[in-house]
């Protein structure tokens, strides 16, 4: 009896020890997370920065969409004249699923109230609804469009215009997805102009003219003029940047006729990615960012009159790049040749 008990459990355990490591090692392989094309990865997407330099605004976006930034200026004014921006899903032609957020503002327009924009809610003809919306400091309304292309809609009081926002595909998913992003949008610093005090003067060169904001200190430097902001602060002996930002302008001799023969000739310039053509005291520039030797910069330069003009904005590292970023668009904005 004791005999075919033993062998009754020994059966048993052949049988069901086979069963026990198949369940275990299953288990532990299936516990691995995977992603899939299909799976949503909003939420394990690597959120960066991103500054809309003619508009003054930054948002955060996840690092696994594509941002275009196309600003449209006067060719005889070099005033903006429109801004466009896309954040999109896709580098190329949109898939069958697509996310799209479309951005438009025009500063040359007339100018607008929020009263003005809150008429949008009588609009039932081509909107199924229209409720209050901010994003920021800015405020306005959100709308479903109605028709075939049913996407929704942000309208956002800026600077006395709209700045309209548009989502496609209009699927929920996607407005909730662009509402995370919309909602991280930031007015950048503004400034006041110093106004012709002795020591502005003194330390503007020859040529120039910029503003810069009250508290900054100006100092004429070599071949050029820095200014730096109050909580700015440098180590000794090897010049680090530790805190705060400088705005600089140095000048010398260009070697090209333009910027870009300049830039190109420069063995560590000519290697730089993603230089955009910009305006600047109505001159065709360049503008880009670099790390060199301890110094994280965003550089704008133009050629005028056989001059190279060199406008920097030195901060600390990346994550500090945007605290005084309002104030180097100011710069840009207010730069002026005598």
């Amino acid at each position: 009896m004791k005999r075919t008990l033993l062998i009754v459990v020994g059966v048993i355990l052949l049988i069901l020890a086979p069963i026990y490591l198949y369940l275990k090692f299953s288990t532990s392989k299936d516990a691995v997370p995977t992603v899939n094309s299909e799976q949503n990865t909003e939420d394990i997407a690597v959120e960066k920065e991103y500054i809309f330099e003619e508009l003054r605004i930054s948002l955060r976006i996840p690092e696994n969409l594509h941002v275009i930034k196309s600003p449209n200026f006067n060719a005889t004014t070099g005033k903006l004249e429109s801004y466009n921006f896309y954040i999109q899903n896709y580098e190329d032609g949109p898939p069958a699923k697509y996310f799209q957020i479309y951005g438009l503002y025009q500063p040359n327009l007339p100018e607008t109230t929020y009263e003005d924009l809150a008429l949008m809610k009588n609009d039932t003809e081509n909107y199924e609804y229209v409720k209050g919306f901010s994003a920021g400091t800015l405020k306005g309304f959100e709308a479903k469009q109605k028709g075939q292309r049913a996407n929704y809609s942000y309208s956002l009081l800026f600077n006395g215009r709209v700045l309209r926002i548009t989502v496609s595909e209009g699927t929920v998913e996607n407005k909730t997805a662009a509402e995370k992003i919309i909602k991280t949008l930031k007015v950048l610093q503004t400034t006041e102009v110093e106004s012709g005090s002795e020591e502005t003067a003194s330390a503007m060169g020859d040529g120039y003219n910029f503003s810069y904001p009250g508290g900054w200190t100006a100092a004429k430097v070599i071949n050029g003029t820095s200014v730096t902001s109050p909580d700015y602060k440098i180590s000794e002996g090897y010049p680090i940047l530790e805190a705060g930002a400088e705005l600089a302008v140095f000048t010398k001799k260009a070697n090209g006729y333009t910027i870009n023969d300049d830039l190109a000739t420069n063995p560590i310039t000519s290697k730089i990615p993603n230089k955009r053509e910009v305006i600047v005291a109505e001159q065709n520039a360049i503008r880009y960012e670099y790390g060199y030797e301890g110094v994280n910069a965003v550089m704008t330069e133009f050629n005028y009159d056989g001059v190279r003009y060199s406008l920097r904005y030195r901060f600390v590292d990346e994550a500090a790049k945007n605290i005084y970023m309002g104030v180097y668009e100011e710069m840009l904005r207010t730069f002026e040749l005598l």
